[in-house]
């Protein structure tokens, strides 16, 4: 009999591929799992480490932002694997941009959809690191995301914030990729997995044995063509056409979004980290190995 794991995962997004690959191609059943990943994550994905809490999942799959809050406060929680190593959101503009810079956006409007919290928490970050002059820069940041792609088709602000497979559609339309986030904002363990403690010590190592399907899938995503990906995925995005689904694997492959491996890596884990404090979300980064278990990875490595 299969051992059964409940996963809360954010919405669904093509950046998130290497979580559907392990289900698609039978890489948890291979562990002897049985992986249901449809438990409900809220609205913006807020009730991930709630979902955690209540019992409800046991696993989610989200930003580290969110484990690192409910430590210091109302739980702690084990980041074991990464999916993206990158921010894998873009900057749509109305014209072709050469070699962008943030002086590009000086005296614009940047519009940024209403729940991107973490978005604007790492863009924040990234302009500080690069002193770019957030004051010169006019942000629309309080409509939700159906509103803001309505005005911005409608020829409100300069520059919009989306992902693939929506930046694909605005192409269509005759807009630009201003610059990617993956390129601006540099590594970044943006995509992540954790759990409870009480979890990771379960018997029979299940955290492991999803891990072990994780990386599976990251190897496989690496060694397939974008097409192929798209084909096995394509199910789950029935609205979104195979040919713009395959542009966009293309694209989050070309951009280094997905990891080589699950491992955490400790270096650009604190950067985030320094950025999460800087905007009032924790009081100061917290020890690596505190909130990181990489004896999952080194297990995995080992396997």
């Amino acid at each position: 009999m299969k051992d059964r794991i409940r996963v809360t995962p954010s919405a669904p997004a093509p950046n998130y591929a290497p979580a559907y690959l392990a289900e698609d191609l039978g890489f948890f059943t291979q562990e002897d799992l049985d992986v249901d990943a449809t438990v409900y994550a809220g609205p913006g994905a807020s009730w991930l480490a709630d979902n955690l809490l209540a019992g409800k999942a046991d696993i989610a799959l989200g930003g580290i932002w969110i484990p690192l809050m409910y430590r210091a406060r109302i739980a702690a929680f084990t980041i074991f694997a990464m999916v993206c190593n990158r921010n894998p959101q873009v900057v749509m503009s109305r014209a072709p941009i050469g070699q962008f810079t943030w002086k590009d956006m000086y005296d614009k409007k940047f519009l940024l959809p209403m729940s991107a919290t973490s978005q604007w928490m790492f863009l924040e970050g990234v302009m500080l690191e690069d002193k770019a002059d957030r004051e010169r820069i006019k942000f629309i940041r309080d409509l939700d995301g159906a509103t803001m792609a309505r005005l911005w088709s409608a020829g409100f602000g300069d520059f919009y914030l989306t992902k693939p497979p929506e930046s694909e559609a605005f192409e269509d339309q005759g807009y630009f990729i201003a610059t990617t986030i993956a390129k601006s904002g540099g590594l970044v363990p943006w995509s992540v997995y954790y759990t409870t403690p009480e979890f990771v010590e379960r018997p029979g190592r299940l955290v492991t044995r999803f891990a072990r399907a994780i990386q599976r899938s990251l190897d496989w995503i690496h060694s397939h063509q974008p097409l192929e990906v798209a084909r096995v995925v394509h199910h789950r995005f029935p609205h979104v056409s195979l040919e713009a689904l395959t542009r966009s694997i293309g694209r989050l492959r070309e951009w280094d979004v997905w990891a080589d491996t699950i491992r955490v890596p400790e270096a650009s884990f604190n950067r985030y980290q320094g950025m999460i404090a800087r905007y009032g979300l924790i009081n100061e980064p917290l020890p690596f190995t505190q909130v990181v278990s990489p004896d999952v990875a080194d297990e995995v490595a080992s396997s």
